[in-house]
């Protein structure tokens, strides 16, 4: 039975699927057998007349990971916005189990499970019913929160670590996301830090130009630089 962490976003757009796919990246890198799972994809992308999860398809050009997209994301929907509401409009029924017993087939296979939640905390998967945070104790797994480093992230993010903490939710620490070196950011992690008494992880740099041919390079070169495999099997 392998180890699982939940990495969870204090918004949407934070960078979960990148930093994902850093802790997916360092853990192979580092000899450990991993995989990431992304239970809920709104968005998917047409890829061969089919519908896939882009979260999924770069974790697999960062990772290498061969693992069959549909084992690593059981409900790819192709409305852009909640979950909750894309399967109502393409008449999904969402089933919490298909979900759960996903993450455990990963995790009787790898050493490492990386689950990775679709927006924030309070995210609606089945409206009214399920929610991120029910997902979250249903796998029985510890969180990891990414935060942005600019404007605004210390609000949300100590209202996601109050609110977790509300829900019993076990927090193993913060990665920040989209650092660009600036003074005030530099204040905000220490703030964070201050306020809600957890580790920061790891500090990763924010990457331009998605389509540069180099980027996945660029991303992995990032992901050496900032990510300590001894700081990310603590989380675990």
């Amino acid at each position: 039975m392998s180890k699982g962490i939940f990495v969870l976003g204090t918004d949407t757009d934070v960078g979960k699927t990148f930093i994902t796919a850093g802790l997916t990246y360092t853990l192979r890198k580092n000899n450990y057998h991993s995989c990431s799972y992304k239970c809920v994809q709104s968005g998917g992308i047409l890829k061969n007349n089919q519908l896939i999860s882009g979260d999924v398809a770069f974790i697999k050009k960062v990772t290498d990971i061969k693992e069959d997209d549909h084992a690593m994301n059981p409900y790819c929907l192709k409305t852009e916005v909640s979950p909750h509401i894309a399967a109502e409009i393409e008449k999904v029924e969402i089933k919490k189990e298909k979900m759960i017993e996903g993450y455990k087939k990963l995790q009787n296979k790898y050493d490492f499970v990386m689950a990775e939640g679709s927006g924030g905390l309070v995210v609606p998967i089945i409206r009214d019913k399920y929610y991120m945070y029910d997902l979250i104790k249903d796998l029985q797994i510890p969180v990891v929160i990414v935060a942005r480093a600019g404007v605004g992230t210390i609000n949300h993010t100590v209202l996601t670590v109050e609110y977790a903490r509300s829900k019993n939710i076990d927090i193993k620490g913060i990665i920040i996301n989209g650092y660009t070196g600036s003074f005030y950011e530099d204040d905000n992690i220490e703030v964070i830090k201050s306020i809600t008494g957890l580790d920061i992880i790891a500090v990763v740099h924010k990457i331009e130009k998605k389509n540069d041919e180099n980027f996945i390079d660029k991303v992995k070169k990032e992901f050496d630089s900032s990510m300590k495999i001894e700081n990310i099997l603590k989380i675990f």
